[in-house]
């Protein structure tokens, strides 16, 4: 039994260390192919090596002989490869590459009137609120989005030799003109869905009928997501289309991984995605993120989630002395407001704005990011004595996190507020490695002594 824990916890080391330690998770330099075979993450089960191209290999994945299909866990996208012989579709999206969502918008549920006024996110407008118009710099704007795009097509160079000015442009915001485009970048959607073997993963998944057990329960909470988006909700102008592609995406990845099935903290993840890509795109999206970032977390048991809430405890003891007293002395868990904050990477915590910028600088910086916001959303909201004394127990602990202030919330307060702010809040590489192999030490030996 102590063998099999050794070797359970041994195995989840080897999986998150390249998690923990890489700044950027796309790879920024070329690899030998030997490299990748010595470096590749375990996969779930058996398949062919990145570079066997035969086609035996794509076969059994178009004929639909092996079930569950396999996704290989390759390198991100290498920067430049998207101009392939299979085409970009990043670039140049067809009629027949897109979700429904990009179909004509839908009236008839409204009985034939005009959709109901939204704001510039899509989120329908409370009551009589009037939208009120954002003053926006135009040129500015456009300057930006010259250079993300500029970036966008020549992104081997800019990962390559220029990875501080891809950080610091993301830290700034993406343009929201480009922001999908971006994310599908950053996170190496673009390569698995263009370049390599996954590349026919998708439509493979979106044949299959998933198990009734999953399809259940993801049809229960299809209804719960962001329901006054415009994407999302009956009333919206895309009607009942939203909700499908959100069904057709997280059915999608049961079928691709059954031994996990689906966890309610991945429709808000995967909603998230559908507003600002075509299905297939955000397809792609959701597997990286699963895959590379946010790995174990949404597994039966969150022993992963469970892990960073150790480092996390941690990080608090360092950076917050007063809230880590604080909570130590309440019995305050990390998961107890962890699993909302990670699982769903804030979007169901934050405004929407904060959201975005916190999306960018997670896809490009990896997860670090969630730890470093989680840090200053807690040394502010409990990193006085006089806020101690207001929240003195356990209850009144957890109502504050649920119902944080707004001030320290926003965008311009997390990201940007000089004394504290994420972009330069020192948390490097080498900090984030030594606290995880510390928590990963830990659990090793309450392993043992059970």
């Amino acid at each position: 039994m102590d063998n099999m824990q050794e070797s359970t916890s041994s195995s989840l080391l080897s999986t998150e260390l390249d998690r923990m330690t890489v700044s950027c998770p796309p790879e920024t330099m070329a690899a030998s192919s030997s490299e990748v075979e010595d470096t590749a993450t375990p996969l779930p089960r058996p398949i062919s090596n990145e570079h066997d191209m035969s086609t035996s290999g794509i076969d059994c994945v178009l004929d639909g002989e092996v079930d569950p299909v396999p996704f290989e866990r390759q390198r991100p996208e290498r920067p430049g490869e998207t101009n392939s012989r299979h085409g970009s579709r990043s670039d140049s999206l067809r009629p027949s590459d897109c979700s429904t969502l990009m179909e004509d918008p839908l009236e008839e549920e409204n009985g034939g009137e005009p959709p109901l006024p939204t704001d510039k996110f899509g989120f329908f407008l409370n009551g009589n609120a009037k939208l009120v118009p954002t003053p926006i710099d135009v040129d500015k704007l456009r300057s930006r989005e010259k250079k993300w795009i500029a970036m966008l097509e020549n992104w081997r160079y800019y990962m390559d030799e220029k990875f501080d000015t891809v950080r610091n442009r993301c830290r700034k915001g993406i343009p929201p003109s480009l922001r999908g485009r971006a994310w599908k970048y950053l996170c190496g959607a673009t390569y698995q869905m263009e370049i390599s073997q996954n590349r026919f993963v998708f439509d493979h998944c979106m044949k299959q009928p998933g198990e009734d057990k999953f399809v259940e329960e993801i049809q229960k909470d299809l209804n719960r997501q962001f329901p006054d988006h415009e994407m999302f909700a009956r009333t919206g102008k895309y009607g009942e289309s939203g909700k499908e592609d959100l069904f057709n995406l997280l059915k999608a990845w049961t079928v691709l991984h059954p031994e996990e099935g689906y966890c309610q903290g991945q429709a808000p993840v995967a909603s998230v995605l559908l507003m600002h890509m075509p299905l297939r795109d955000a397809f792609y999206c959701f597997v990286q993120i699963c895959h590379k970032y946010l790995p174990g977390y949404y597994s039966p048991g969150l022993e992963n989630l469970q892990i960073d809430g150790d480092i996390l405890n941690q990080l608090l003891k360092d950076k917050s002395r007063t809230t880590y007293k604080h909570f130590k002395k309440n019995n305050v868990d990390p998961v107890l407001y962890m699993v909302e904050w990670f699982m769903c990477i804030y979007c169901r915590t934050l405004p929407w704005p904060t959201v975005l910028r916190v999306w960018d600088m997670f896809l490009c910086e990896g997860v670090k990011i969630l730890f470093k916001v989680a840090i200053v959303l807690l040394k502010y909201g409990f990193g006085t004595s006089d806020q101690c004394k207001r929240y003195p127990d356990l209850h009144s602990i957890v109502t504050r996190l649920r119902n944080l202030p707004p001030n320290i919330m926003t965008e311009e307060f997390i990201v940007e507020k000089p004394s504290f702010q994420v972009s330069e809040m020192s948390l490097n590489d080498a900090e984030m490695e030594k606290l995880h192999f510390r928590a990963m030490k830990v659990r090793q030996m309450r392993f043992a002594q059970k």
